[in-house]
């Protein structure tokens, strides 16, 4: 697994990262440091920050960590 790229909420609640498994691209969602079980369209993820009262504008770019402790971009 490789992260190609992360974006959250100011506060941190937030975090969503695009992932690339073998030749597949995923993406994971994080509430609070948790990972959520939903890994499908951006729409859910969109979704669930409207459901909080978050709107995707509010979101930053955020560091990587890859899952070896390197950080930073591919």
């Amino acid at each position: 697994m490789k992260i190609l790229g992360a974006m959250g909420t100011p506060d941190g609640r937030w975090r969503f990262e695009v992932i690339r498994v073998g030749r597949e691209q995923q993406f994971r969602m994080f509430k609070q440091g948790e990972l959520l079980p939903y890994r499908g369209a951006m729409g859910i993820f969109e979704h669930l920050l409207t459901e909080d009262g978050y709107h995707m504008a509010d979101l930053m770019e955020l560091p990587i960590e890859q899952p070896n402790g390197q950080r930073g971009a591919a």
